[in-house]
């Protein structure tokens, strides 16, 4: 194994966010826009650090020096991390504070510094931190040096030096301040101006009011800061009796874990900095000084103010191919023929309404479900708490290890159980991210099985900003094999072959090599090779090398993956036949398609699993063939668009960097914006249709 062969799993990450902010540095996007991929570079970064850098910290504090498939031990990837790290918040910084605050400002979104504000705004302003902050903070008194207590994770915490006379003899003490996630993070400040937004950050305003919590003595000096913990806590529940306790448990050790980022607004004293590295355990190496104001996770809030839609995108239509204008129920719909849908260019309804429709359908005797992350205020899970209350068998596999979305599952969990729903708490070992749902239907005194497979999660918001396929049929063999799926996993029975999907991690990883492989002879045996792959992430060093393979054997491959890349493209004698894009856009890329030419006779997957180890080897996944002819042409068009893009799409250099494309003039491709087009369009043409679903013509060929 040549490291030179491979890319730093990390740093690929690192450069996929850096793409992301490099749309926050677009002039030509408007000002929300930008804010808005500003906010996700920021909540993408605190992840990354959480999960990924508290791994790698707690190898190299274990003493642990193997090395990645670049040949680079933890210490020194946390050494290269910390430098790109560096580099990108300096970005950030200069984003935000040169160009987009200006920006906003000029067009009536102002953030008023304290020394902004007039005398009227400060007594309002003093007024509502009587009324809504003082009673609700608490200061915590540091009586020594290096003292630890438990401090919240991406939290702003305000510590302050006060003085007081005591027999004529000066005296000072460190008091804490946390501000609670629950108090907003901006403060609106009445302002005269129509059509002003003005508004004053709440660490502002508590460090301006601070003195109310000491009458006499003196604040004369205060800092903020913030900590990311170590996330990456895992559950041994191989021994785990109780799983909920155990999941419980870990909630609260994470809570405790280590620091692994401690951010310091600049301004802080020196003596201040060495006492919040105290409080936190930190060396200097973990610190990082802050040039502007703390958790920019904020401006998600910015970015969706109402009243100020000429600083944001125009939006993009959504086709709604299941409405209001016919009777036909969704079980209707799917018996006329196999439904693909691609979201969010194509409304989610469908799928919500074939779970909202089995929970009041008196032929609907069971319900089959996996659960990884839901919305807050879920239709579905309220479909199933419904279908469970009437009397339908509900059975729900409830994925209790899905990081930072634990709690909301086991919350959850607890109304399915009370409407008397069966629940599973995922499959010992591993995680079950499979994107499945099984309805059983009486039909004609027979038992109909009516499936939907897809790439994201049940998540009717994330399906509105996410592209993710989702796969409506009844057809006889994926029922058989949707419920063998739900007898494994729920049963902890042997594993069966199933007739068309496979199952990760027994053979869903041997069906992708197999097809890999037979491309690869194909090859060498002269017949033209071809396979066009769409992912999140590839990193898994098997697969790798198979496509490495497969390259040199002169298949021609094309990749699409929005994220993680550890794979060289353009290597002589090794990949010079890969071509790697990665697309940035307004919407999450998140479908994994799989087309393989198989000499003429193409095959095409939708998969819930990237070219991971973790999605193939320790996770519960699904690769599911697609086998309806419009539905094989349609995400073939989607693929070869999306190799089309030269606006929003990036091109892997032999470099390892993503380099924008130079489209030719008057042909640019950008391909959500196609997309979005494409939907209004058959918008249009069904409200002159009774048809609500019109099947997409493929406007490009292979």
């Amino acid at each position: 194994m040549n490291p030179d062969h491979y890319i730093n799993r990390e740093l690929s990450w690192l450069a996929f966010n850096e793409r992301v902010l490099e749309e926050a540095g677009k002039a030509n996007l408007p000002l929300l826009e930008r804010i808005k991929f500003l906010a996700i570079t920021a909540s993408n970064l605190d992840e990354f650090f959480m999960v990924r850098v508290g791994g790698l910290q707690y190898m190299k504090d274990s003493g642990k020096r193997v090395r990645d498939l670049t040949g680079l031990t933890p210490t020194q990837q946390l050494a290269a991390i910390a430098e790109r790290t560096n580099a990108f918040v300096e970005r950030q910084y200069q984003i935000l504070n040169h160009e987009l605050l200006p920006g906003l400002r000029e067009n009536g979104i102002r953030r008023l510094l304290p020394e902004e504000l007039t005398p009227a705004q400060r007594t309002y302003l003093g007024d509502y931190f009587t009324e809504q902050l003082f009673p609700v903070l608490s200061p915590i008194a540091l009586d020594t040096e290096g003292q630890r207590i438990h401090l919240p994770a991406l939290q702003i915490i305000l510590v302050c030096e006060v003085r007081s006379q005591q027999a004529g003899t000066d005296n000072t003490r460190h008091v804490l301040f946390t501000l609670p996630s629950n108090i907003p993070r901006h403060i609106v400040v009445p302002t005269l101006e129509d059509g002003t937004h003005a508004y004053i950050n709440v660490d502002d305003l508590a460090e301006l009011f601070l003195h109310q919590y000491f009458p006499k003595e003196q604040v004369i000096a205060s800092a903020r800061f913030r900590i990311s913990l170590n996330s990456d806590i895992t559950l041994d529940d191989e021994s785990a009796m109780d799983l909920v306790a155990e999941m419980e448990q870990i909630l609260e050790a994470r809570k405790a874990s280590n620091t692994i980022r401690l951010e310091i607004e600049v301004g802080a004293t020196s003596a201040l900095i060495k006492i919040i590295q105290g409080l936190c355990g930190v060396s200097a190496q973990q610190t990082s000084m802050i040039p502007g104001e703390l958790d920019l996770r904020s401006y998600f809030a910015i970015a969706s103010l109402p009243g100020f839609e000429k600083l944001k995108v125009e939006p993009w239509p959504t086709e709604q191919v299941q409405g209001g204008l016919s009777e036909e129920t969704i079980f209707d719909r799917i018996n006329q023929g196999d439904i693909l849908l691609y979201h969010p260019y194509q409304s989610f309804e469908p799928v919500i309404q074939l779970l909202e429709q089995a929970a009041v359908d008196t032929n609907v005797v069971a319900i089959k479900q996996i659960l990884y992350r839901t919305a807050k205020n879920s239709r579905i899970i309220s479909a199933l708490i419904k279908a469970a209350q009437a009397g339908k068998h509900v059975t729900v596999l409830v994925e209790l290890k899905a990081r930072f979305d634990e709690a909301r599952n086991l919350e959850r969990a607890e109304d399915l159980i009370n409407a008397g729903a069966q629940i599973i708490y995922g499959v010992r070992g591993l995680k079950t991210h499979a994107k499945i749902c099984l309805v059983m239907r009486r039909e004609g005194g027979r038992m109909v099985r009516y499936c939907h497979f897809g790439t994201g999660n049940y998540n009717e918001s994330t399906a509105k900003l996410y592209t993710d396929i989702s796969y409506l049929t009844n057809r006889a063999d994926y029922g058989a094999d949707a419920s063998a799926f739900f007898n494994t996993v729920t049963g902890r029975s042997r594993f069966v072959h199933f007739q068309r999907i496979s199952m990760a991690p027994f053979g869903l990883r041997e069906r992708l090599l197999d097809l890999i492989h037979s491309e690869t002879e194909r090859a060498k045996q002269g017949d033209t090779a071809e396979m066009i792959l769409k992912m999140n992430s590839l990193e898994d060093v098997q697969m790798i090398d198979s496509l490495y393979e497969a390259s040199k054997a002169g298949v021609k491959i094309n990749l699409i993956i929005r994220g993680i890349c550890c794979l060289r493209s353009g290597i002589k004698n090794l990949s010079e036949n890969i071509r790697v894009i990665s697309i940035v856009d307004r919407y999450l890329e998140h479908g994994r398609i799989y087309w393989f030419r198989q000499g003429g006779n193409p095959v095409v997957f939708i998969s819930s699993a990237d070219f991971m180890t973790r999605n193939l080897s320790k996770r519960v996944e699904l690769l599911t063939p697609i086998e309806d002819t419009n539905a094989k042409k349609r995400l073939l068009e989607i693929l070869l668009t999306q190799l089309e893009d030269n606006v929003q799409a990036r091109e892997l250099h032999k470099d390892g960097q993503f380099y924008l494309l130079k489209g030719a003039k008057g042909k640019n491709l950008r391909s959500q914006e196609y997309f979005s087009k494409q939907s209004a369009k058959l918008t249009r043409a069904r409200t002159q249709s009774p048809d609500l679903l019109i099947p997409h013509k493929p406007i490009i060929t292979v």
